[in-house]
């Protein structure tokens, strides 16, 4: 009979295992090992502020040990072989999955017109057909301000600058593809001056669609379960709960109970064999790792409580007064246990060191000599990699 009753310390020690957190460069060193690593995934989520590096940044930070932004934009915008695009949210996969996004885009297009509506920025729709020819005939990508097409009526969120509008709405479509990037200003490029998209596969039905898109997205989060959370955020995951159980009748999917956890949880069948294998590996408490906000491992906070006990808010959209915590604050790993929370320097002098300036530990057991020395260790490291500027 197969296994399918675990602990949740199995459950940990296999996510650990699954996100490459076990140990630094767990799926290869330099440019090869990001790749592998994000294709593993399947995307990780961007976000723009960036206070001791971007939400990315972290993420692969924390995994290789020779990281560094430089890396990752060579992959994006020179090697081509990474590109920006929505999945949970606003992510970064691999250009060879973009064909298969065409029914998500359609989606998303659809939807970033309603906004405009919303905005009374339909005049932006006037420029598509200009905006889609300027950049065919562009040697050199194209920012929205080098359109110099003026403003939109003020909106309480988002940009009033036209172009950014008319682009954003040809990227939604698929017509421009984001092909660097000057601080946060994104430039544009047609999609068919791209690295090879114009041959890529794409889907002849949305059901073969969801059907590739619901199990990428299972396979990326390693195990997980079907109600509602962030794990299952992006349009076009209503059907899953219908989508999975088929798999689990095909075998493609194994359900999994978890000691003292009411929901089962799914895992595609290699994911479910690589926790048969690790599940019961001790991981290493040699290092610890910094976590950040966004990282795949912590996408759904009430699933990281239920099954690391640990009760994460990321607090930068709420007023200060209103926060337990801080601003920016990251959590910390040692082992399969998340101890401690930190709070980084947040200096305006922009000094070029990451420096802690809180930090709270769940249990008094964690604040000892030893771990306090691999907190500083780990200080050390991510300094090496990424300088603040």
């Amino acid at each position: 009979m197969p296994e399918t009753i675990f602990s949740k310390q199995d459950i940990r020690r296999y996510l650990i295992h699954h996100f490459g957190l076990d140990r630094l460069d767990a799926y290869g060193a330099g440019k090869t090992g990001l790749l592998t690593y994000i294709r593993h995934v399947t995307s990780l989520q961007q976000d723009p502020l960036n206070i001791i590096g971007t939400n990315i940044d972290i993420i692969l930070a924390s995994r290789f040990s020779e990281y560094s932004p430089q890396m990752l934009a060579e992959l994006l915008y020179e090697d081509e072989l990474l590109i920006e695009g929505f999945d949970k949210e606003a992510c970064l996969f691999s250009r060879d999955e973009w064909g298969r996004f065409a029914f998500a885009r359609e989606k998303r297009a659809e939807a970033h017109l309603r906004t405009l509506s919303y905005r009374n920025h339909e005049m932006a729709l006037d420029y598509l057909a200009d905006v889609t020819e300027i950049l065919q005939k562009s040697s050199e990508p194209i920012s929205p301000q080098d359109l110099k097409l003026g403003q939109l009526a003020d909106s309480s969120w988002g940009s009033s600058n036209l172009g950014n509008a008319v682009l954003y709405q040809l990227w939604c479509q698929g017509l421009a593809v984001i092909a660097g990037r000057q601080g946060r200003r994104k430039l544009y490029k047609h999609y068919e001056q791209a690295k090879g998209l114009t041959n890529l596969p794409t889907f002849d039905s949305e059901t073969d669609f969801l059907d590739w898109f619901i199990y990428r997205r299972l396979s990326g989060l390693g195990a997980y379960w079907l109600k509602s959370g962030a794990g299952w955020l992006g349009r076009m995951m209503k059907e899953r709960k219908a989508v999975i159980a088929r798999f689990v009748d095909q075998g493609k999917v194994v359900k999994i109970q978890v000691t003292d956890m009411t929901e089962s949880l799914y895992l595609t069948q290699d994911n479910y064999q690589r926790l048969l294998a690790v599940k019961e590996t001790p991981i290493k408490t040699n290092q610890v790792k910094f976590i950040a906000p966004l990282d795949n491992l912590i996408w759904d906070r009430k699933f990281v409580k239920e099954l690391f006990d640990f009760e994460y808010v990321w607090e930068v959209y709420k007023p200060e007064k209103l926060r337990q915590y801080g601003y920016y604050v990251l959590p910390i790993l040692l082992g399969d246990k998340l101890i401690a929370r930190f709070e980084p320097d947040r200096d305006k002098t922009r000094q070029n060191t990451l420096q802690i300036s809180k930090i709270w530990f769940e249990s008094e057991s964690y604040q000892t000599p030893e771990i306090e020395r691999l907190i500083a260790t780990e200080v050390q490291r991510y300094n090496a990699l990424l300088p603040r500027k």
